[in-house]
């Protein structure tokens, strides 16, 4: 079985978790097979994923940055991360259980005591890290900087170790929630990020609360207006250390400045009943999956 998931320009941490989670539950089982190939965390649902191959989707979304996938006898749909998701593919809600990260639950130990080093921690979307200036933003005002392309363990860690956790990055948010520790939602500063927090919401009886961010640079504020793809975006990414030196510290302390209001907001959870919910559906769903895939009986 393939495990598939999304690589960009530096490895991070949301879409890493695929290669980290997946083998502690399901053993030693991915390989570079062409028979099936497994969809887990992510906005990974699209349509040029190969026709001839089977499409396990288990907790995946669709992020809005491509077609949606026509679903045929090739997709076999376990579940899904969100109403909005199902809706999308034309499918039935009751698909839409959770982000799958959620399943971390069964392999990280968050409810043994945890040392609350930080009071806040941030993490940007890995984007926003990519090109702005979050971590000056935050040396500036003593919040703790978690690195969205920091390894898997040690942003685990990060996570637990803080009392409360700001987050652009929507994975920064699911898996806090997951492990307990209270989050409030950064705005995503590049809109095309924003839609799939709702989806991952709508099955956790959760409202979230969004709080607006600043860009931390010139670039940051650039490619927030024009997008973080295409010919121009590109031109100004290769030029993004000059840029970013114009107005550094004017851009820093606007930054910060809103960052320290953000912090003085009410962080969130979901409901305990919600989040324990999903988390025994997507285990019944592990266990379904090994029966119907005898590949997956060699869990380690």
């Amino acid at each position: 079985m393939k495990l598939y998931f999304y690589r960009g320009v530096r490895p991070n941490f949301g879409d890493e978790l695929n290669w980290w989670m997946w083998p502690k539950i399901f053993g030693d089982v991915f390989d570079q097979s062409a028979e099936n190939l497994f969809l887990g965390i992510g906005s990974i649902l699209f349509s040029d994923h190969p026709k001839e191959m089977r499409k396990i989707v288990f907790g995946s979304g669709y992020g809005g940055y491509t077609s949606p996938p026509v679903i045929d006898k090739k997709w076999d749909v376990r579940f899904l991360r969100g109403k909005f998701t199902a809706k999308a593919l034309g499918l039935d809600d009751g698909l839409a259980v959770g982000d799958s990260a959620i399943l971390l639950r069964s392999v990280v130990d968050y409810a043994a005591p945890h040392k609350k080093v930080h009071k806040f921690s941030y993490m940007p979307h890995w984007e926003s890290a990519e090109i702005g200036l979050w971590k000056d933003v935050c040396e500036l005002i003593g919040i703790n900087y978690i690195d969205p392309c920091g390894e898997i363990e040690f942003v685990l860690k990060e996570i637990l170790s803080s009392e409360t956790v700001i987050t652009e990055a929507m994975h920064g948010a699911i898996v806090s929630d997951a492990l307990r520790v209270p989050w409030i939602a950064a705005k995503p500063i590049h809109e095309s990020h924003r839609a799939k927090w709702d989806d991952w919401a709508s099955v956790l009886d959760l409202k979230i609360r969004m709080e607006p961010i600043l860009p931390s640079g010139l670039l940051e504020l650039l490619i927030s207006k024009i997008g973080q793809r295409g010919f121009i975006s590109s031109k100004l990414q290769f030029h993004g250390k000059s840029l970013n030196g114009i107005r550094h510290d004017a851009f820093v302390i606007r930054a910060a400045e809103q960052l320290q209001k953000v912090a003085r907001t009410m962080p969130q959870l979901s409901p305990e009943a919600a989040i324990q919910r999903a988390h025994q559906r997507m285990l019944d769903e592990v266990d379904r999956l090994r029966r119907d895939y005898p590949e997956l009986h060699c869990q380690q």
